[in-house]
């Protein structure tokens, strides 16, 4: 249920996106159906695209939120001075800085953009620290991705994979929209990421009646 609550969210914040900037006039839909890989057929393409970001929504929370966090939280509980809520909220501060840095190197890559991947961070982590699973964080990411790049044809972290269902063209101030880096690079990208983190932390509310750290994020034991 949390996987296809984040992959539905995730699916929605970037459908925001891209009506917003159609309806104040920055984005123009220029084709349906896009390959720019010549006589190539669109649907094989855009298969392969959302496999791929399936498997990077799953490996980089792995990485990012189900190692780092986990183990940064617990090792810092090791100091008598940190609490838990304290190791918690620090490791998720460091690994969404090195997720912003990480992604720093990418193609059009700026410290707006950097920036603007720290706040993506957070919400991803926030579905993790909440849960102690890394359902919600996985299915936002792989949707987050998808409908930001093949779906409607938005720069994905700096990048173009070339293929999109909905082709489009962007104007607009680049430090709202991102410009070629993508939403996450503008200021639309990041309220749409403050209100995917409200967003989770309500439906973790009303789904366990509270919100809290699980202790299995800063018990080192096998889990």
């Amino acid at each position: 249920i949390d996987l296809s609550f984040g992959l539905a969210l995730g699916a929605v914040l970037m459908t925001g996106i891209f009506l917003f900037e159609l309806l104040v006039g920055w984005v123009t839909i220029r084709d349906l159906g896009f390959v720019a890989r010549a006589e190539s057929p669109f649907w094989p393409w855009f298969l392969w695209a959302f496999v791929s970001f399936v498997a990077v929504g799953i490996y980089e929370e792995l990485l990012f939120r189900g190692y780092l966090v986990t183990n940064l939280a617990e090792g810092l509980t090791w100091f008598e001075q940190v609490g838990r809520a304290t190791a918690v909220g620090l490791a998720v501060l460091v690994t969404s800085l090195f997720f912003g840095i990480a992604h720093a190197g990418n193609p059009n890559a700026t410290l707006a953009s950097t920036a603007g991947i720290v706040v993506a961070a957070l919400m991803l982590a926030g579905g993790y620290v909440l849960t102690g699973e890394l359902a919600i964080p996985i299915g936002i990411h792989i949707t987050w991705n998808f409908f930001q790049g093949p779906v409607y044809g938005f720069p994905v972290s700096g990048t173009n994979g070339g293929v999109a269902l909905v082709a489009t063209e962007q104007s607009g101030p680049t430090v709202l929209t991102g410009g070629n880096f993508g939403p996450e690079a503008g200021i639309i990208g990041l309220v749409a990421a403050g209100i995917g983190l409200g967003l989770v932390a309500l439906w973790v509310r009303w789904r366990d009646g509270r919100l809290r750290f699980p202790a299995e994020l800063t018990t080192p034991e096998r889990r």
